[in-house]
């Protein structure tokens, strides 16, 4: 999840994307705006680690662990908070980070 903070984080920064009710005022969220860009989501880029990592550890719930992981990054897309871009890129990120954990656990020993 670290990890995923900081390449998610550091993503937001490098491109600093502006969000849906930036662009257009007419847009309101329930939520409010958060203070930060928006490309790449956080909840779609710790979610997607954390069901990567989790569906490892647990195959059984694969299923459903990655079945959150998405309804967790759509949230944020009807929310009004995020574009799809940023969902959909934040998931695969997450997951591409779950895997780069797994791998180093799997060679540190870890089954």
């Amino acid at each position: 999840m670290f990890d995923a903070a900081i390449c998610c984080w550091d993503a937001k920064f490098y491109y600093f994307n502006p969000r849906p009710s930036q662009i257009n005022p007419k847009i309101k969220t329930l939520t409010g705006a958060p203070n930060f860009p928006a490309y790449v989501s956080g909840h779609s880029t710790f979610s997607g680690a954390a069901a990567t990592v989790l569906s490892h550890i647990n195959s059984s719930k694969s299923f459903q662990y990655n079945s959150m992981a998405e309804e967790a990054s759509l949230s944020r897309l009807l929310g009004a908070i995020h574009y799809r871009s940023d969902i959909e890129v934040g998931l695969q990120m997450g997951k591409n980070i779950g895997n780069k954990a797994v791998s180093i656990a799997k060679n540190d020993g870890a089954e």
